[in-house]
C-alpha cells in the first residue's frame, strides 16, 4: 500500500488553494509543476505556455509523477484564468475528486 500525502497548492490571486493526495515521491513534481507555471505567467517575455508544459514533463517517467507536475502546472495556471488578473474566467465547476 502507497502512504498518501497532500500537495498543497497556495491560494493565489484572490482565487483559493487546495489540497491534493499524492504519493510522497510526487509532491516534489506537484510543485515544481506549480513553480514552472508561475514562472511562465512572471515572464512577459515567455514563449507559448504549452511548449513550457510539454518540454518539462517529458523530462518526467510516465505515470504519477507526470501526472503530478501537470497538475501543478495547470492549477496555478487555472487560478490565474479564474483570477480578476487572468480575465476574471468563472469556472463553475471546480470541485474536483481524485
Amino acid at each position: 500500500m502507497i502512504d498518501r500525502y497532500f500537495a498543497h497548492l497556495p491560494a493565489h490571486d484572490n482565487h483559493p488553494g487546495a489540497a491534493f493526495s499524492w504519493s510522497e515521491d510526487s509532491q516534489l513534481n506537484f510543485t515544481r509543476g506549480v513553480e514552472m507555471a508561475q514562472a511562465w505567467l512572471d515572464d512577459p517575455n515567455s514563449g507559448w505556455l504549452w511548449t513550457n508544459l510539454l518540454l518539462e514533463r517529458q523530462r518526467l517517467p510516465p505515470g504519477p509523477q507526470r501526472h503530478a507536475f501537470e497538475l501543478g502546472f495547470l492549477s496555478r495556471i487555472h487560478q490565474r484564468l479564474c483570477s480578476p488578473l487572468g480575465g476574471n474566467h468563472l469556472a463553475r465547476r471546480t470541485a474536483l475528486r481524485l
